[in-house]
Order: structure tokens, then sequence, then C-alpha cells
């Protein structure tokens, strides 16, 4: 896997040749399935991401090494191993997840393990939208199992849209999106609660959209951010008109709105080319 050390100067260069377009991740299944973009203020990573799979994003405090995710797909413990160090058990603070998706929280319950097994004793926050039976299942059910042994207390919270969420390191915004149930739907598919956040760090704001397809709440997400991460799954647009997720160029549009941006959660090629 390729990863990708950008200071600020060559995010200004990058900026200036191609306007708003960092990296394109996952362009297949092997190689450029992580990224990272960094300043003087906090790191961003994206140890992987693809549709269907898992998406996870570590952001983490450079003043502080404190570390804040967003969304915990499948194999998100082995990415965070594969950090270096186990810091990770105590520091991370709050977990954020855009919607109950099983390659958005699909690795939930095997972090919370962990942590339980290396004996994590802070608190930890767990940031949902209203109304995700998803997540909250698996809280519920990890925090009812374990009460006897649980050497932590897990939270979780309940956003919404414009809903606030502050640690002292991390400042986090709600902004609800549009994501329908399945991406096979005719039209009569549900949205899913689902959110994009905005998190300040120190001076510097991540926008993320989440899955959603093209909305008001997208744009909110990413608008004047100082990074952007955005979800690119499809080609291209359906003709039939119903949206589940954004297609490349609408993601491509979207970046435009912040001073960076990085695309995740692409579909690669291998997937377009079953029998």
């Amino acid at each position: 896997m390729k990863t990708y050390n950008i200071n600020p100067e060559h995010l200004r260069v990058i900026h200036q040749a191609s306007p708003g377009i960092v990296k394109s991740v996952n362009e297949s299944v092997v190689d450029d399935s992580s990224t990272t973009w960094e300043n003087d203020e906090v790191q961003v990573r994206v140890p992987f991401s693809i549709a269907g799979v898992g998406t996870t994003i570590v952001l983490t405090s450079k003043f502080t090494g404190k570390i804040m995710l967003l969304d915990v797909g499948d194999g998100a413990l082995r990415d965070l191993l594969q950090m270096g160090n186990m810091d990770f058990v105590n520091d991370i603070d709050p977990i954020a997840l855009s919607h109950g998706h099983f390659d958005h929280i699909g690795g939930l319950y095997t972090l919370l393990g962990f942590m339980r097994m290396m004996g994590r004793t802070t608190p930890l926050n767990i940031l949902i939208p209203k109304g995700c039976i998803q997540a909250i299942s698996v809280i519920k059910g990890y925090r009812e199992i374990h009460r006897a042994t649980l050497p932590y207390t897990i939270w979780y919270h309940e956003l919404s849209q414009g809903s606030g969420f502050d640690t002292d390191f991390f400042k986090v915004k709600s902004i609800e999106v549009e994501h329908f149930s399945l991406e096979s739907d005719s039209g009569e598919g549900l949205l899913e609660p689902a959110l994009g956040f905005r998190i300040g760090v120190g001076g510097t704001v991540v926008g993320y959209t989440g899955d959603t397809r093209l909305c008001s709440g997208a744009e909110a997400a990413v608008r004047d951010t100082d990074l952007a991460i955005i979800e690119a799954t499809r080609k291209k647009a359906p003709a039939s008109g119903h949206r589940v997720h954004l297609s490349l160029s609408e993601a491509n549009d979207l970046g435009k709105l912040a001073k960076e941006f990085i695309l995740i959660h692409e579909v690669p090629e291998a997937y377009l080319q079953r029998p």
C-alpha cells in the first residue's frame, strides 16, 4: 500500500497545478488503498477505504497525540496496530460514525474488545446519527455482555442536524446528509440516518461527507474546509436518477468548495469485472 505524506507547501503546489485535487485513493484493491494529509496541527490518515469493505479515517492532534476516528470499518483495529504503537488504546476519543452500514461500523465490536483486553480506563464517546439502530445495537450489546468486566465507560451520543460535540482536542459539528439503504433501490428505498461532519483541530477544519448522494448537507460539510474527505463511489451517476452515492465528477466538484480534498470509498475495478 502507498502512503502519501503531504506538507502544506506541497499541497499548495498541487492545488495550483490541479485545482483542489490531492489524491484519489483506492485505484485498485492492493495499491493506493491508503493516503495521508497533514499540516502543523493535525495528521489525517485514511488507512483503508473501499466501498462495501471498510472505511476508517484517523485524525491525530499534533499538539497532544489524541486521536479521533471517523467511521470504524472492517479491519480498523489492524490498521491502527500498523501505526506502530499502542497509544491509541487510551488516546482515541471520540469515534464518530457517519451511518450504520457494515462497511462503516463493522470494526467497532473488535475495537471495543481490544480496548477492554488492553485495559483501557478512560471513557469513550461514540457519536452516531439519531436513530442509527445498527450502532446502538452494537454498543448496547457490548456493554451488556461485558458489564461486569468492562474497565472503561462507553457513552453514545445521538446527533442530528447542527448538533455539536466538543472534547478538549476536537470540536465536532454534525450535518445531515442523504443516503439510501440499498444501492439497488429503484426509488422507493428508505433514507438511512446519516451524517457528515466538520471537525475543528486547533485552527484547522476537516470536513467529511460520509456516504451521501449530492445534497445541500454534503456541500455544507466540506465548504471552506482546510481538507475535505469525500466519498466517490460511482464512476458516473446512474441513468435512473435514483442516487445513493456521489459520482466521481460530483465528488470532484464538491472538492473545489474546500482548500484541499481527498476522494475515498471508491469501487475497485476488480468489483466492476465480476461475472
